[in-house]
């Protein structure tokens, strides 16, 4: 197993983090964001939205860190507490992985990433829109009483843990 990453991008940490947690071995192949490697054609064959990460199962090219996540799970730890059987804890994990990717890091990455990566300004509507997700955010943890946005623990390698792991 491959993953196609950068070192410190959010989407690729979640991947990471998540593979070390299971324990999935995987071979890390890192991409240059700034040598623009994840824009060649080379790469659009794993993943036409030439977007980052994209996970090789053998093969199988899987772009987009969420889905890359509920795979890992479904796919090598059926039964780990990261992606919980539970209709309604599972619901719980799908809306906030959901609303993190369509959301949250939209709003962080077009307000914060997006005028350091590119040319873009930032605006006071990029600003409002970044501080209705970080309420956001906090109304879900406040409401669910939480200490991390679906459960209070995280697992890893069968045993709960109060930080993630360091990778």
């Amino acid at each position: 197993m491959k993953l196609y990453a950068v070192s410190d991008g959010p989407p690729s940490l979640a991947v990471r983090m998540a593979l070390k947690a299971l324990d999935i071995p995987f071979e890390l192949v890192n991409v240059d964001y700034c040598a623009s490697e994840h824009m060649t054609e080379k790469y659009a064959e794993m993943n036409p939205q030439k977007e980052i990460p994209v996970l090789d199962d053998d093969g199988f090219y899987l772009p987009e860190s969420v889905a890359i996540l509920q795979y890992l799970c479904e796919k090598y730890r059926p039964d780990t507490e990261l992606y919980p059987k539970d209709p309604k804890a599972r619901a719980i994990v799908n809306h906030r992985l959901n609303f993190n990717s369509s959301f949250y890091y939209s709003s962080i990455s077009a307000y914060v990433m997006a005028p350091i990566f590119f040319d873009y300004q930032r605006t006071p509507g990029g600003l409002k829109r970044l501080n209705i997700s970080l309420d956001c955010f906090e109304t879900y943890l406040k409401r669910s009483g939480t200490k991390y946005a679906a459960a209070d623990y995280l697992v890893v390698k069968h045993e709960t843990h109060s930080l993630p792991p360091f990778l």
